[in-house]
């Protein structure tokens, strides 16, 4: 069982990684950080880039926390909501952390977007960081 944080690059994922990181110190449970790609032409050589970064940063971050940590760069040509339900249920997570940002658009709040997608698909809990 472990604590599955997904990151995007942004400051609220940033804040979830670190809510994630106290929880897994809490709790002596691994944390486990991904970044999702869709994949084929959606997704260029620079995204996968930016993604490793994001991952590596992800990294010196968790160092301070001295907690059991590994990361995921998912290109597997999913949605990034699909991704984090599905590797969640991949590898047993008991609880899914995720930032959330503030939407202005009446259209992304009926749409949603990746959190609404894991909070109403996911079979963990899941924590939505501000």
């Amino acid at each position: 069982m472990c604590i599955l944080v997904g990151l995007d690059g942004s400051s609220q994922s940033f804040r979830a990684l670190e809510f994630a990181l106290e929880e897994g110190k809490l709790r002596g449970k691994k944390v486990v950080a991904i970044h999702s790609l869709y994949g084929g032409s959606k997704t260029d050589e620079e995204e996968i880039m930016k993604g490793e970064e994001i991952l590596k940063k992800a990294e010196e971050i968790a160092k301070e926390y001295g907690v059991e940590f590994e990361t995921h760069l998912l290109v597997r040509g999913k949605s990034p909501g699909e991704d984090i339900v599905d590797f969640a249920n991949e590898v047993g997570a008991e609880i899914i952390v995720l930032g959330m940002r503030r939407r202005l658009s009446i259209k992304e709040r009926i749409l949603g977007g990746v959190s609404r997608f894991v909070v109403n698909h996911a079979d963990q809990p899941v924590v939505l960081v501000k």
